[in-house]
């Protein structure tokens, strides 16, 4: 009956202790609970308001750079068909200058005079008269030569003319006896020496 006595006396001394030790035990728990709450809470606002932001930056900037790979691309694809248009046009302007002979961009009355001395005096012909008769709105102008002398000097000299780099166009071509000197004929040589106009429809 004492041993129950002295474990009753026991028990009620520690008894607010045990209570006391539960009851922080309890607070312990709201404290976990409140900084576990806490914890998620202040994650969940850190996602929603700082990785957000950045990870729709990234995703912004990721963007951008893919698209400026793409346009880099197709720039260099650009720039590949600039050199290879540069290349034709060097190539094409070192062929200009024949295509200039050839059909130039005025009437160049001092070259064609040129050509046509140039050829008559290599067969020995000497002019008696050269006309020039150009009109308006045309690609081209007339250049008259008359002359006597062989017949093969003729033939060779109206054969210059046409193999000549300048696009000249035999417009006729009149031969008749010289009886003043005999072995000799009188020509008439009508040709067309072609340009091209600026305002030329192209």
């Amino acid at each position: 009956m004492s041993l129950n006595l002295e474990i009753t006396k026991l028990y009620s001394r520690v008894s607010p202790l045990f209570t006391y030790l539960e009851k922080k035990k309890e607070d312990q728990k709201l404290v976990r609970t409140v900084e576990i709450g806490g914890t998620f809470f202040l994650i969940s606002f850190f996602i929603l308001f700082a990785i957000k932001p950045t990870f729709l930056t990234i995703s912004a900037l990721v963007g951008d750079i893919k698209a400026k790979e793409e346009m880099t691309k197709q720039l260099k694809v650009k720039i590949n068909d600039i050199i290879q248009a540069q290349d034709l046009f060097s190539l094409a302007q070192e062929r200009y200058a024949l295509v200039e002979a050839s059909l130039p961009t005025t009437p160049r009355f001092f070259q064609s005079n040129l050509q046509v001395l140039g050829a008559t005096t290599k067969y020995q012909v000497n002019l008696d008269k050269i006309d020039y008769f150009m009109k308006k709105e045309q690609d081209n102008y007339t250049v008259n030569l008359s002359t006597s002398t062989s017949f093969s000097s003729a033939i060779s000299v109206v054969s210059d003319l046409l193999k000549n780099r300048r696009l000249i166009d035999l417009d006729g071509l009149t031969l008749s006896v010289n009886e003043d000197f005999p072995g000799q004929i009188n020509v008439i040589l009508p040709l067309k020496v072609y340009y091209w106009r600026d305002n030329a429809k192209k």
